[in-house]
């Protein structure tokens, strides 16, 4: 299989095809082939034949054949291949009064239709040096092109006048000259890289077998009193099944994607504290059971079953008062600018930048309730304060929502206007 020299191989081949049959079959004297940039003016054969490959594009027949697998032992059956079709322009130069580049084109044109597959017999190496015009023969490397399974074919393309004027004005940005364009398929290219030797054998196995049991959490719920909101810092239950991981695993709680430390594990019930980090609003919980795999074993945490994630809301909650004995609620009577009366009212856990803040002000008699929107936070905060201008006086029980999550109704939070 030809390796990475085999398109300087193809284009080299074709060059020296062309430069045998050329002045024959032309009468062109002195005529000659180069394969350089059409823009490179001084180094182009003149009279002659420029070979200018312009595009590489992949194989539609072969770019999928690309499949290096291993056998089951780890031997290396097929190396990486890359399959490509080389596009090229022919440009004809001469004296145009003798019609030159026309008989140069027709003798271009015959070679490659009486040869329009490159035999194994006439591959060149890939060069280093010029081989052209009476210089003498450089170094050159070899290509394995005439090893691989496919011959190279030479096909002419024909183009519209749209497409040879996109071709010459956007690619060439050089003055036109007749010419012509071919295509070469299949060059195929492997690494020519060493195959590499068997896998090692395996010297020790071990295989184990466990029941695979999902874990279901159908409930999460305050400890020990499942009635009881669950706010910052709450002991939780987690109530479901399979909670218990098999042999060789472990039970792994994670809320909001974050390990917590559990209290208790029972098949049907895990228990835990929140931890102190959480914000107020919608919080999510998931058991993982990953195994522990390996000598010495090592828990694997993509290996093993996990349960659909479940949601809960963590509740703010108003802080207690300074001594104790009250909550932290305040009235401010000169507030922002302009200044107004405003309510301040401190929270647990703290209120964190983007959560949206409310404020929900309720009296019994007449059955009378007040929201007032404090909008996003622009900073995490504590402190919690919303102006209440126009509120008509009287005593207020108070509560707070944070992303939707509304404080427990608790006996004593309360202000008086």
């Amino acid at each position: 299989m030809s390796n990475a020299l085999a398109i300087a191989a193809v284009t080299e081949t074709i060059v020296q095809m062309i430069e045998a049959n050329l002045v024959h079959a032309s009468q062109v004297q002195n005529a000659w082939v180069s394969s350089v940039t059409p823009d490179q003016t001084a180094k182009l054969a003149s009279p002659g034949v420029n070979v200018f490959l312009y595009q590489v594009t992949p194989n539609a027949a072969f770019r999928n054949a690309d499949l290096p697998t291993r056998a089951a032992d780890g031997t290396l059956l097929r190396r990486p291949q890359v399959a490509l079709d080389l596009h090229y322009l022919f440009t004809f130069y001469g004296d145009d009064t003798a019609l030159e580049p026309q008989r140069l084109l027709g003798a271009v044109t015959l070679a490659l239709h009486a040869n329009p597959v490159l035999a194994r017999s006439i591959i060149q190496p890939a060069p280093i040096a010029p081989l052209h015009q009476g210089q003498a023969p450089g170094a050159s490397l070899d290509s394995s092109l005439d090893k691989q399974s496919q011959l190279i074919r030479i096909t002419p393309v024909s183009f519209s006048i749209e497409e040879m004027s996109k071709l010459w004005s956007f690619l060439l940005k050089v003055d036109y000259v007749l010419s012509s364009a071919y295509v070469a398929s299949v060059v195929l290219i492997q690494t020519d890289d060493p195959v590499p030797p068997p896998a090692l054998p395996v010297l020790t196995w071990s295989l184990a077998a466990a029941p695979f049991n999902q874990p279901v959490i159908a409930q999460v719920v305050a400890a020990p009193n499942p009635a009881a909101p669950i706010v910052a810092q709450s002991a939780i239950a987690l109530i479901g099944s399979n909670l218990v991981a098999p042999a060789g695993g472990t039970t792994q709680v994670l809320i909001g994607g974050v390990p917590a430390t559990t209290s208790q594990i029972t098949p049907n019930r895990i228990t835990l504290t929140l931890s102190p980090g959480l914000a107020a609003g919608v919080q999510t919980v998931q058991a993982v059971q990953p195994l522990s795999l390996g000598s010495p074993p090592t828990l694997h945490p993509g290996v093993g079953a996990m349960s659909s994630v479940t949601p809960f809301v963590l509740l703010p909650s108003i802080a207690p008062s300074s001594p104790p004995g009250g909550f932290a609620i305040r009235v401010l009577p000169n507030f922002g600018s302009p200044p107004g009366p405003a309510i301040a009212v401190d929270v647990l856990p703290t209120a964190r930048a983007g959560q949206r803040v409310l404020l929900l002000l309720s009296q019994p008699t007449p059955p009378r309730t007040r929201l007032i929107d404090g909008g996003a936070l622009a900073a995490d905060a504590n402190t919690l304060t919303f102006p209440i201008a126009g509120l008509t006086p009287g005593t207020y029980f108070v509560q707070v929502l944070v992303d939707g999550a509304q404080s427990p109704l608790a006996s004593g939070a309360a202000v008086t206007l």
